[in-house]
């Protein structure tokens, strides 16, 4: 089947706190343009992708009896649901659903597409009016965070928390006021820890020995540390309040 017409999708488990790795594809016949995604003609199929093509009509009738025969159009080959399919080509923070602590990835322009919200998750947007999406995958990290969702989240066997969308839309997000120097200073500190911190992620698996792995994983966990205390900052915690959230 022809790369073009495939596109690199993400479960759950495949992100993490600034990171996110997948080796799933899903056959994806549409073209998105801005935020729609259009789906492809037969003849454009035919023309573009011959190998997709004659795959998909080797299951035409296995596509086409989906949900006891409600594809048997024209377009038999279509999503059976595609809300939302032109919004993933875009800037975004990508949160898993189930998590054991709270995690975010910033997907700049990798155009990740989660497979469905159960057994993946949210991409979320922002118009960076109140922080750039550095500075807000630094806070979705932080353990100030993770301690508040874990106050108001349902919680599933095994550790694992829900961090769907009635969820997330209670995290307390400090809105930098960016003429305050003080407050952009803090802002600017923060998307430089995260530059690092997804560098620092991008680099681990590549890490051919130990001594390089164990290098990697002190300037994480440094880095980390460093996020929290300018987030506490932030906020404003007192070190009893600091103690509870990492107690």
């Amino acid at each position: 089947i022809e790369k073009g017409i495939l596109h690199e999708v993400i479960r759950s488990g495949d992100v993490g706190r600034y990171w996110a790795r997948t080796a799933a594809y899903i056959l994806f016949p549409y073209i998105v343009t801005e935020t729609s995604a259009v789906l492809l003609t037969p003849n454009e199929m035919q023309s573009k992708y011959p190998l997709a093509c004659t795959y998909l009509e080797k299951n035409r009738r296995l596509l086409e009896n989906r949900e006891n025969g409600a594809f048997k159009d024209a377009q038999w080959y279509r999503f059976g649901r595609n809300q939302n399919l032109g919004m993933w080509e875009q800037p975004k923070l990508l949160i898993p659903y189930m998590v054991t602590n709270l995690s975010a990835y910033y997907d700049a322009n990798d155009n990740y597409y989660f497979i469905n919200v159960t057994t993946g998750g949210y991409g979320i947007t922002s118009d960076e009016s109140t922080g750039s999406y550095l500075y807000l995958c630094g806070l979705l990290n932080s353990s100030l965070l993770d301690y508040f969702l874990k106050q108001v989240s349902t919680t599933f066997h095994g550790g694992y928390f829900a961090a769907n969308k009635q969820y997330i839309e209670q995290l307390p997000i400090h809105a930098i006021n960016f003429s305050n120097p003080a407050e952009k200073a803090k802002h600017d500190q923060m998307v430089t820890l995260v530059e690092r911190m997804l560098a620092l992620h991008k680099n681990l698996p590549s890490a051919k020995t130990p001594q390089e792995q164990e290098s990697l994983q002190r300037q994480v966990e440094s880095t980390d540390a460093a996020i929290d205390k300018l987030v506490y900052e932030l906020y404003g915690l007192t070190e009893e309040e600091i103690a509870i959230v990492e107690g």
